[in-house]
């Protein structure tokens, strides 16, 4: 049985859409605690350089942000399924939104008030270096703006759920939902938010339907540490790619993959696939030998190696 591995820290809202959609799928995985700024060298030792959160570890296969997280969990159970009807890849969208604007006005709204000394030495530097639009010293002054994005984004979904449906589909949660859960449970659980947050949670049916996501929980967890999870790699082999690819490239030609509006470094190495369903490349860790790293094809730069 293959190791699944969830790279993660508790705070992170991606981390918590990604540990719900294992608890849907009632997987057994391994959680290995990264920090939550860099260096993280055990985690770059397996992606080559991609330091967001969370990544997912399956063996030796490597996956790159939770759009490309879910579709690895799809693959390996397809039931239930993230996409049901009559949404289906519709959830796709849906989560590409609450991952993009609403996520930052979000966290924006969350961290209006919070105390410069809470976030710790350097924390704010590193979210400034490395994600395009971010400044903790302007949280107060866009604040304002953010909260009001928020507030149509908790309207629209209470109008939505108004019907009586359980969740944004119908009767099955999907990946649209747990998009929504994330910025939410984010919201929730920063005190210094508390009475912002009260409000937003005053929606009868957006408060019962973020607990019925709530209660779905996290699955089976079992703790782990980087050295055995950058050791499980080592002891698998990556599987065998080859294509599609898109128009102009080739497979095993060598490839940068960059993410959009991030400052990580790129990561390098040999192109076994692209298109829609996403990026694949092979690279060789010291630690860890030949891994596979996927990326979702929307939110990264493909660049000649």
């Amino acid at each position: 049985m293959p190791d699944i591995i969830l790279h993660h820290y508790e705070a992170s809202p991606f981390a918590e859409l990604a540990r719900v959609a294992l608890g849907m799928k009632k997987l057994r995985w391994r959680s290995v605690i990264i920090p939550n700024m860099m260096p993280k060298p055990d985690l770059v030792e397996l992606t080559g350089g991609y330091a967001r959160t969370p990544v997912l570890q399956i063996d030796a296969e490597i996956y790159c942000d939770t759009a490309a997280i879910l579709g690895a969990l799809e693959a390996f159970q397809p039931n239930p399924s993230f996409y049901p009807a009559p949404l289906g890849s519709l959830h796709r969208m849906i989560a590409g939104w609450t991952g993009s604007g609403q996520f930052a006005a979000h966290v924006g709204a969350a961290m209006r008030n919070v105390p410069p000394d809470i976030l710790g030495p350097g924390f704010a530097a590193d979210r400034k270096r490395r994600f395009v639009g971010f400044d903790f010293d302007m949280m107060p002054v866009v604040a304002p703006h953010l909260e009001t994005q928020v507030i149509a984004a908790a309207d629209w979904l209470e109008d939505v759920l108004s019907d009586g449906r359980s969740f944004i589909g119908g009767d099955l949660p999907g990946h649209g939902d747990l998009g929504l859960y994330m910025n939410l449970w984010f919201l929730s659980a920063l005190p210094f938010a508390q009475a912002f947050a009260e409000s937003v949670f005053s929606r009868a049916k957006l408060l019962a339907w973020f607990n019925r996501i709530r209660d779905i929980g996290h699955g089976d967890v079992v703790n782990s540490t980087s050295e055995e999870a950058i050791a499980i790699a080592a002891a698998a082999a990556p599987v065998d790619l080859a294509g599609p690819v898109e128009a102009g490239q080739s497979v095993g030609q060598m490839v940068m993959i960059r993410t959009e509006q991030s400052g990580d470094e790129p990561v390098s190495g040999k192109l076994l696939r692209c298109g829609t369903g996403g990026i694949t490349i092979r690279r060789e860790s010291g630690r860890a030998g030949q891994v596979n790293v996927h990326f979702p094809r929307i939110g990264q730069i493909v660049l000649p190696g």
